[in-house]
């Protein structure tokens, strides 16, 4: 009789240990939406799209030859407007997700996303932005996101990089960074779809890259990089090989203070990839994804009411071609 009743006590121990591991591993794997709550969001950008010499990019896969050009406007592949507010991407799945909250403030459910619904709207059917492009070439050639270079030493910026807007105060005579820090959330999804010369359509699988700007910049005194989970239930929210990795890009006030000028130090990549290799036989059609990812640990309410200065542009290895184009500003 002792010995059941030890038994018995060993095994209710073993519940209970059972029960505050599962509890933990919940707690954590939850962490940053408890975070977060419902109030960050993004509600301006600023976003620069460039090609290099060697590929043209345009809006329509049949645009005429004059509308293809090494630059197109943000504003011609986005309608409306665009807010964006915490979501979270499945890779196994090939959607997004966000969180849906109950009175009391506390997470009740995940549920899905779609393009048609949720993206490019204001108010509250309004999460993330999405829009459309297409690139050709005359030439075969590979083509990945290009370096961020400082121009002018620092008052200009070219090449792929995000960053908060300076916002000028008169009164104090200097800039506020308008970026709240979003930019250690954000993120930027390319889909990546070869496609007919003429027809445009699909001519294989895509493939979806992620590019995570300023990895390793957190709003705590941590520092370095820390992979994303993803509700898939994997370390990251993509594979390797999808994620294209950026350290911190930053501005600072000339000297002497200037409105209209402020001096940036842009990030390097820490990890790079081939986005997609081109031939002049094919198209390639590219779906581009900006969100505000609700699994990253900088997802914090005090990101709320953020401004975005972002600029992409497509390294093209083409002829020995490596040239930069300077990215024009607000």
């Amino acid at each position: 009789m002792p010995d059941q009743a030890i038994r018995q006590k060993r095994r209710t121990f073993l519940y209970l240990w059972v029960l505050l591991a599962l509890l933990i591993l919940l707690v954590a794997s939850t962490y940053t939406w408890f975070a977060l709550s419902q109030t960050p969001h993004v509600n301006d950008m600023s976003i620069y799209i460039n090609s290099q010499q060697g590929m043209e990019i345009a809006v329509m896969h049949d645009a005429p030859d004059s509308e293809w050009s090494q630059r197109i406007d943000f504003e011609q592949i986005v309608s409306g407007e665009y807010p964006l507010k915490p979501v979270t991407w499945s890779d196994r799945q090939q959607r997004f997700y966000s969180m849906r909250y109950g009175f009391d403030g506390r997470m009740t459910e995940l549920f899905a996303l779609s393009d048609e619904k949720n993206a490019n709207r204001q108010g509250s059917e309004g999460y993330y932005v999405t829009g459309t492009f297409y690139a050709r070439t005359d030439a075969e050639c590979t083509v990945r996101l290009a370096e961020a270079v400082e121009v002018n030493g620092g008052e200009k910026g070219s090449g792929t990089y995000v960053i908060g807007k300076p916002i000028w105060d008169a009164e104090e005579i200097r800039h506020h960074d308008g970026g709240n820090n979003a930019q250690t959330a954000i993120r930027i999804g390319f889909r990546i779809t070869h496609v007919g010369k003429d027809d445009g359509q699909p001519t294989g699988p895509s493939e979806f890259f992620i590019y995570e700007p300023s990895c390793d910049y957190h709003l705590s005194t941590a520092y370095g990089y820390f992979p994303t989970p993803s509700i898939d239930r994997t370390a990251n929210l993509t594979d390797d090989d999808h994620l294209i990795l950026q350290y911190s890009s930053s501005w600072s006030e000339a000297d002497p203070v200037q409105r209209n000028v402020t001096i940036k130090k842009l990030g390097a990549f820490k990890s790079n990839k081939d986005l997609f290799t081109i031939s002049p036989d094919e198209k390639i059609r590219i779906d581009l994804y900006i969100w505000l990812e609700g699994q990253d640990i900088d997802c914090v309410a005090r990101i709320d009411d953020s401004k975005i200065l972002a600029s992409i542009q497509f390294n093209v290895d083409y002829a020995g071609y490596h040239g930069y184009d300077e990215i024009p500003e607000d």
